[in-house]
């Protein structure tokens, strides 16, 4: 008598405690029986109005060996979260059911930021599983988008400017000559000033040619004196001309090539 009891004490728990765990089971199928994943994916960014939102949609039903009836709900809120577009559909979900929903935005609908919604509602349940995604309504000209347009436009132009400046730079720094510094000669008789000014303006333009040589070959002419600093022509005994010929007969051998001076007005 006294082991019945214990044995009964016993086993009362135990088989309380096997069913209420066939209940437990019992209840999770059927609450993972009909439930359903969304899954947006896939959507442009950026759309024009009139156009087609893709939208990738994925119902997944767990545990249920029975098609189950899934509503989808695409709703469309701008950026004060007013709903201005809103469509639903029935879709028979027994494993899992993927498609690309097409929805055409209103022609009217104005440019700014954005989100699509979709509400999935199915058998028993309590409340529905949303998805969202945002996007931008933006005006086309042509089959471009405004901003990719300004963007493209700014790059171009940018190229332009820095090929501009590239190129100015290029030209000024390959072109750039030592400023020339004309010496006065007024302190010479006046009807010999200007064959002082053409011996100098030739040994000053080879001198931007060939730098300091150029006052090395001036001073070995015969006939010339000049100053060995500054390439200033001190006097000269021969015939202008012919002192003029020899400097550009020497500079020319030294260079290799003809050269030509133009001479100061």
């Amino acid at each position: 008598m006294y082991f019945k009891k214990i044995h009964a004490i016993i086993l009362c728990p135990l088989l309380i405690f096997l069913l209420l765990a066939c209940v437990i089971s019992v209840k999770a199928q059927d609450a993972t029986a009909g439930a359903v994943n969304t899954d947006n994916e896939g959507a442009e960014n950026k759309i024009a109005p009139g156009e087609f939102l893709p939208v990738s949609i994925k119902l997944i039903n767990f545990g249920s060996q029975k098609s189950v009836d899934v509503i989808v709900t695409y709703s469309i809120f701008d950026s004060s979260n007013k709903k201005i577009y809103s469509q639903s559909e029935t879709v028979a979900v027994q494993t899992t059911a993927s498609f690309v929903k097409r929805i055409q935005l209103p022609q009217t609908i104005k440019p700014g930021a954005y989100t699509l919604k979709s509400s999935i509602q199915y058998p028993y349940q309590t409340a529905p599983a949303v998805s969202s995604f945002p996007f931008r309504v933006e005006q086309k000209i042509g089959s471009f988008f405004i901003s990719d347009i300004i963007l493209y436009a700014s790059i171009f132009v940018g190229l332009l400017v820095a090929g501009f400046v590239l190129m100015y730079f290029v030209v000024f720094f390959t072109s750039k000559k030592p400023r020339v510094r004309l010496l006065d000669y007024s302190d010479k008789p006046k009807n010999q000033i200007i064959y002082y000014e053409m011996l100098s303006d030739t040994i000053i333009q080879m001198r931007l040619r060939v730098g300091d040589k150029a006052v090395d070959i001036a001073k070995h002419i015969d006939g010339l004196t000049i100053d060995e600093k500054t390439g200033r022509v001190l006097s000269f005994s021969a015939d202008p001309a012919k002192i003029i010929a020899t400097l550009v007969s020497e500079y020319e051998k030294k260079l290799g090539k003809k050269v030509s001076f133009s001479l100061r007005n």
